[in-house]
């Protein structure tokens, strides 16, 4: 079953995820130059994304 703090945290992680790509998208359509900003934060926060659900498939 998965946790109210799980899934609250996993729908922050796929938010940022989105806002991240989106801003890369935008970054590289207008740019900018600050296309690693954007794609840091997506990749980071998959990677968080991870790292919260992995210990739900474990148990």
């Amino acid at each position: 079953m998965v946790s109210k703090r799980r899934l609250g945290a996993s729908l922050l992680f796929l938010g940022l995820a989105f806002v991240g790509a989106f801003h890369t998208v935008l970054s590289l359509a207008f740019d900018t130059g600050l296309t690693t900003i954007g794609a840091g934060i997506a990749i980071g926060s998959l990677l968080c994304l991870v790292a919260v659900n992995v210990p739900a498939l474990l148990d």
